[in-house]
């Protein structure tokens, strides 16, 4: 069965010639059966209906709209939401286009809009230059495996437009909807495309004004996304040290070949990075290539435990000091203080 049939379906409302998107009849049937009539389809070989929060909450609008005493069947759909939110105020998601464009649902999108619902444009948008300790801790968070969703973050800080979601979650036909019917979107649009290795949607939106600066290099290093580095590069971001650690640290040794060469600086970060996270071979690749090292390679590689990194950076005259020996045996490294107290590392 081809969902898209009925995704399109499109209505006339009596008073005038406009066509409207409806609800698909596979989503209206899903959505009237009970919680084990759904249950039982789920489990048969059948179109997934992809039933979401967006698809939820416009039924649950039309319902209320019925039900509220004011139902005008010749009345304007653009201003159904708000007529259903003066009635039942905390009962609606006020979201709802935001979490369709997250989830790719264009259909549920359209509805939305058509009937009122407004986007949810934070006031307080994403700087032109985003805060570096800030933003870092973004990017840290995604390279620890945490899927980026805008709404995770705190709401009066960080942008969270359905341009946002769309972008962080690759669909393009909802970002392109979006930023023509007045979703904003702001440097962070492009950080979290890039982040997530969404090319499509990082390139729309930059070919169409949406600014970026250097974090959506770092972005998409600390995702190990190399097209989506290649892309903002070629198109007028020099590489900066951030890049060349962010790579080091997740151990995307393809990133960090290509900002080498083409001339991202790198500085201590970039070994003591790898080192801390056992990378060896971006370890090696850095110092092969001339990238400083200091003692902090040394003490992180113990610090965590990777004794690979700790023997190759001695044994390529990498210096260490006490904290060396001090982070293995706080840390409970046995294998690690063992090859430092065998070696000459001072543990005073």
């Amino acid at each position: 069965m081809d969902t898209n049939c009925v995704e399109k379906t499109a209505t006339m409302t009596a008073d005038d010639e406009r066509r409207h998107v409806i609800p698909s009849l596979l989503k209206s049937a899903y959505h009237a059966c009970t919680e084990l009539q759904r249950n039982k389809y789920d489990e048969l070989e059948a179109p997934d209906v992809n039933f979401r929060i967006c698809c939820q909450s416009i039924f649950q609008i039309i319902k209320l709209n019925t039900e509220s005493g004011c139902f005008d069947s010749l009345g304007d759909r653009r201003y159904m939401y708000y007529k259903v939110l003066l009635v039942v105020r905390n009962k609606l998601i006020k979201n709802i286009c935001e979490k369709a464009a997250f989830h790719g649902h264009i259909d549920c999108l359209k509805i939305s809009r058509e009937i009122g619902v407004p986007w949810c444009n934070s006031s307080q948008r994403f700087q032109s230059e985003c805060e570096p300790t800030e933003f870092h801790r973004i990017m840290y968070s995604r390279s620890h495996g945490h899927k980026l969703s805008v709404p995770s973050y705190d709401s009066s800080r960080w942008a969270q437009s359905a341009c946002d979601q769309a972008a962080v979650s690759g669909n393009l036909d909802c970002l392109i909807y979006a930023h023509e019917n007045g979703s904003q979107w702001s440097i962070f649009t492009c950080c979290i495309a890039a982040a997530e290795g969404n090319l499509e949607c990082l390139r729309y939106a930059h070919e169409n004004g949406c600014p970026w600066n250097v974090n959506t290099c770092i972005a998409a290093a600390s995702g190990g996304h190399l097209n989506c580095l290649k892309y903002v590069h070629e198109n007028g971001f020099a590489l900066d040290k951030f890049t060349c650690s962010k790579a080091a640290r997740n151990g995307y040794l393809d990133i960090l070949r290509y900002a080498h060469e083409n001339g991202c600086p790198w500085d201590t970060l970039t070994c003591s990075n790898a080192a801390r996270h056992g990378n060896l071979d971006c370890l090696r690749y850095a110092h092969e290539n001339g990238c400083p090292w200091d003692t902090l390679t040394c003490s992180d590689a113990a610090r965590h435990g990777h004794l690979d990194c700790l023997r190759y950076a001695r044994e390529n005259g990498c210096p260490w000091n006490r904290l060396t020996c001090f982070n293995a045996a706080k840390n409970g490294r046995q294998d690690c203080l063992e090859y430092a107290l065998k070696n000459g590392c001072p543990n005073y």
